[in-house]
């Protein structure tokens, strides 16, 4: 509630409307004195902050120890109690990437500008390769660490003027179509990329992917939502689109609570296959049963129809995730072009 001082005039000064008591029953704004204090303000915040965090952990507490609870009680119209979903899963995914960001550093294993030896072992490799006609990635060691190489081939090697004359010298059967050539001049310019700087090309690559990964629920969450339309199409009168797309973002929620958990663990002891592999099967297998437990709570099926429909949606949903990676990590690729157009 707002400790501000009344106006003693009863008109709106957002909508111009009469105000009979505090608040305006045509915009919901209330009728206070434009002009505040700093005291106000402070109080302003600090209300608006523990109101936010008491709703937060409510509604955390509900996601995580009754699962599918909070998607029904959205669906009823008990909402007041609990954090807006949408507003949840945003703030709950930009924590995690504000965290991931700073912690994680995977992509600088992978660069090697500061590392002489390394430059000069990149360089020999590089020479050895330049008669290379196919493209080819090669993993090699150089003084103990793993570094990744590319080799793009003499098609793509030198430049866009090279790359346009050999399209003609081609007869027209052989010569690529429209979005090949497109394809191709992508690669010669990720080639260009690649020899003006080979020693930080694959840090860089990992990178940019790196900061897209957010992009993976956000264009997976409409098509989880989907294949629940689908699962429960016999049931479309009890369960709209909206229904199952509150029920994903819940799962989602929880899913990078998950990740925000399995990032501050791998942060905080020190760096291990074997902790990094059971913290995501941890996650994959809790976050499964997490979504099988949920469904049974809110659509309310019997264990054997839920478990069938269940196992349909995590393979499916397991290849798209699949998919939608692989897509943004070539497209990350691609982006690593410099004047490849």
């Amino acid at each position: 509630m707002s400790h501000g001082e009344l106006r003693k005039e009863t008109n709106c000064l957002n909508c111009d409307a009469q105000v009979d008591g505090r608040y305006c029953k045509n915009c919901g704004q209330e009728n206070l004195e434009p002009k505040q204090t700093f005291w106000h303000l402070v109080t302003h915040f600090f209300n608006d902050v523990t109101h936010f965090d008491g709703k937060f952990f409510i509604t955390l507490k509900s996601l995580l120890l009754k699962p599918g609870f909070l998607t029904e009680e959205y669906v009823k119209g008990r909402r007041m109690k609990y954090l807006d979903p949408v507003r949840m899963y945003l703030f709950v995914s930009f924590a995690f990437f504000l965290l991931y960001l700073a912690v994680e550093n995977d992509a600088d294993k992978f660069k090697y500008s500061d590392d002489p030896a390394l430059v000069h072992g990149i360089d020999s490799l590089i020479a050895k390769d330049k008669g290379s006609k196919s493209f080819n990635m090669n993993g090699v060691k150089i003084n103990g660490k793993n570094v990744i190489l590319f080799n793009f081939g003499d098609n793509y090697s030198h430049g866009l003027q090279h790359y346009d004359s050999l399209q003609k010298a081609l007869p027209d059967s052989l010569r690529s179509d429209e979005f090949g050539r497109y394809i191709e001049k992508s690669i010669v310019g990720v080639a260009n990329t690649y020899y003006q700087n080979p020693y930080d090309f694959m840090g860089n690559l990992l990178d940019k992917f790196k900061h897209s990964f957010s992009k993976v629920f956000f264009i997976s969450l409409p098509i989880f939502s989907l294949m629940l339309t689908l699962l429960y199409i016999r049931r479309r009168k009890d369960f709209f689109y909206v229904s199952h797309a509150i029920f994903t973002l819940h799962c989602y929620i929880v899913a990078w609570f998950f990740l925000t958990i399995k990032t501050i663990i791998e942060a905080i002891v020190p760096e291990s296959i074997v902790l990094t592999s059971s913290l995501q099967i941890i996650i994959y297998l809790g976050l499964s049963v997490y979504i099988l437990i949920a469904m049974l709570q809110f659509y309310k099926q019997s264990v054997w129809k839920t478990s069938i429909k269940w196992l349909i949606l995590i393979a499916i949903m397991f290849v798209v995730l699949l998919l939608i990676q692989l897509g943004l990590l070539v497209n990350s690729f691609f982006a690593m072009a410099s004047g490849g157009h």
